[in-house]
């Protein structure tokens, strides 16, 4: 019984500290972010990893039945609000892939009810966040593909998106800087 608990604390502190490192990374302007995924769905694991741990931690110390079944309640409801913010949030995103011209720079835009638009680094997992743009009423223009690219100068690019469908000549346009990896 000793070594479930070893393994379920050394669990626990190494998700807490995958966490940090994420939060690290989030407050740098760099985020986890594939071409098909986005780190949301990786936070919704690991905090389910760190909750069930918890509760591993706590169900092993605690010897009154109460707060045993207490506790699982509690975990239960994080477990499933934390499932269900990531539902309205997250699951219906799309991505949009995209090369510079000169096929060096990699970006990606995640789409869910606004786009934002990513920098893929060296490390192909992580990314550098460029700009947040919303069509309206979370019109996805990437998506829908009514968006053109315009490379200006160097590390420049001017995106130009179809704000709302339902005009089609109402197109708005956000300048971008990047770097070169």
């Amino acid at each position: 019984m000793e070594r479930n608990f070893i393994v379920t604390l050394s669990i626990c502190v190494l998700s807490i500290l995958l966490r940090i490192i994420i939060f690290v990374l989030n407050s740098n302007g760099i985020y986890v972010q594939g071409t098909n995924f986005s780190q949301d769905i990786i936070k919704l694991t690991i905090n389910t990893i760190i909750l069930l741990s918890v509760t591993g931690i706590i169900m092993y110390k605690l010897k009154d039945k109460t707060l045993k079944t207490l506790t699982v309640i509690c975990a239960t409801f994080l477990i499933v609000s934390n499932f269900c913010w990531w539902l309205i949030i997250d699951s219906d995103a799309t991505y949009t892939a995209f090369y510079s011209p000169n096929r060096n720079e990699e970006f990606v835009v995640k789409e869910t009810r606004h786009s934002e638009v990513y920098q893929r680094l060296k490390f192909k997992i992580l990314a550098r966040k460029l700009v947040d743009i919303s069509g309206d009423d979370g019109y996805r223009m990437f998506y829908e593909d009514t968006y053109k690219l315009v490379w200006m100068g160097h590390h420049k690019l001017k995106i130009y998106y179809l704000f709302d469908p339902i005009s089609p000549n109402d197109y708005k346009n956000v300048t971008v800087t990047y770097k070169e990896y």
